[in-house]
């Protein structure tokens, strides 16, 4: 007698998120189309692939709420940077096509640029350089791969870093060793910083004036 009641349509299927407004709504209508799937019946593994596929959605949770509705949570993606040729990197290093304007603060984020494909490659390249200049309390507003994988950083402070090709990681190290002991104090009358060098770094200097 009580299998029939179990399989009645689900009630209400809750959703509990923090992404933009419109986009819960739509996510929501989306679904509200698996209202007619029963308590018991409904695919939980399913519903959670098809909340996480959508842009704004870094992972979620589906658990059912008894006796009739479903609980869907949904974490909002974390965006470490921008990609320069449209979307946002998230925390795992992927691309995601979201618009600007729904990106709260959006124009604080650094800017990875390189060729297609190499986002995820970008985003690790990031963490890396972000460490190696952080100890001297610097920032990226820029990091860029060209073409045939030539890296350049431009620093919160607007000195750009010339890495080159190959060795890049090393190459830094070794630069900001030099910067460290010698640059920190004058970085303002700074332009551009060479590390392309074996045994040392070239510096273009602010014009005066």
């Amino acid at each position: 007698a009580i299998q029939p009641w179990l399989q009645r349509p689900l009630q209400q299927i809750i959703l509990q998120t923090d992404i933009p407004a419109a986009e819960k709504v739509a996510l929501q209508a989306q679904l509200n189309g698996h209202l007619s799937d029963s308590f018991f019946g409904a695919d939980l593994q399913e519903l959670r692939q098809e909340v996480e596929s959508h842009p704004w959605v870094s992972d979620a949770k589906v658990s059912r709420v008894w006796p009739n509705r479903l609980m869907v949570e949904a974490s909002q993606e974390i965006f470490m940077a921008r990609w320069q040729g449209g979307g946002f990197i998230n925390h795992e290093g992927e691309l995601v096509l979201v618009a600007p304007s729904q990106v709260v603060g959006f124009e604080r984020l650094p800017i990875l640029a390189g060729p297609a494909g190499s986002a995820w490659a970008m985003s690790q390249l990031f963490r890396q350089v972000s460490w190696m200049v952080g100890r001297d309390n610097l920032t990226i507003d820029q990091l860029s791969m060209a073409r045939r994988g030539a890296v350049e950083v431009r620093l919160g402070n607007s000195i750009v870093l010339v890495l080159g090709r190959d060795q890049v990681l090393s190459r830094l190290q070794r630069l900001m060793k030099v910067y460290h002991s010698h640059f920190v104090t004058k970085a303002n009358t700074i332009k551009r910083i060479d590390g392309r060098y074996a045994h040392g770094v070239s510096v273009a200097w602010k014009e005066a004036g």
